[in-house]
């Protein structure tokens, strides 16, 4: 999973045409950090994981585990493949 974040920081960062010295210097972190960051070579601390976040425009969100494959159905624009996250009241 954290691969897969790092990933889309990656795809996001070269998307805004920054290098990753470029982003190091927005966030007062050498271009060595960034790329040890994204080659999974030093954890990401969640500190620098939202200002990175931040300064590639995208938005960190916290979804219920059970409403992850609505969430991805919508982002994706397929039918979710399993049983709705959702059920209506009693």
């Amino acid at each position: 999973m954290i691969k897969k974040i790092i990933q889309n920081l990656q795809i996001a960062r070269k998307a805004k045409k920054l290098t990753q010295g470029g982003l190091g210097s927005k966030m007062g972190l050498p271009q060595s950090h960034i790329s040890q960051i994204e080659s999974g070579k030093i954890d990401l601390r969640l500190s620098s994981f939202f200002e990175m976040a931040r300064l590639l425009d995208l938005e960190p969100m916290l979804i219920p585990r059970h409403l992850t494959p609505v969430v991805r159905s919508i982002i994706s624009g397929e039918k979710p493949t399993n049983q709705p996250a959702w059920q209506p009241d009693d």
